[in-house]
């Protein structure tokens, strides 16, 4: 059984991967995440972006870096940086949309990943905590 703050991890970055999923138009079997000692995610994206068409892309975020759009590996292509969004690791899920339609359309490439964590401030699970799911969710203590 999970303690209150892993519970709390697991609830909210379920809920954030599922909120950031609806702003990019990718339905919830395209989107995957884990927790553990490097929380991270994974969306495919449905689209492509002007600057990459023959390529598909994926929408990558992860606990030390925040979101980024990448281009697919292929057996012929290792997976490369398209462009970064180097706001905040928790970035509002509108702001990933818009982030990610900037990327599909040419107007956002390169960037800078996310500051991380300020050691003084709310941790992972706090800012986490206002997207769990579901009833079993526990109150943050």
């Amino acid at each position: 059984m999970l303690d209150n703050e892993a519970a709390h991890e697991v609830f909210g970055l379920a809920g954030y991967v599922r909120a950031v999923a609806a702003a990019v138009g990718v339905p919830p079997q395209a989107a995957a995440w884990e927790l553990g000692n490097r929380p991270a995610a994974y969306l495919a994206l449905p689209d492509r972006c002007a600057a990459h068409p023959e390529c598909d892309l994926m929408l990558i975020w992860s606990a030390e870096r925040g979101w980024k759009v990448c281009l697919e590996n292929t057996a012929h292509r290792p997976s490369a940086v398209v462009a970064r969004l180097g706001t905040r690791v928790i970035a509002a899920p509108a702001e990933v949309g818009e982030f990610v339609a900037d990327v599909l359309a040419g107007r956002h490439k390169g960037g800078r990943s996310a500051p991380p964590l300020p050691g003084d401030g709310p941790g992972l699970t706090e800012l986490l905590s206002g997207y769990a799911v579901g009833r079993n969710a526990p109150p943050l203590r």
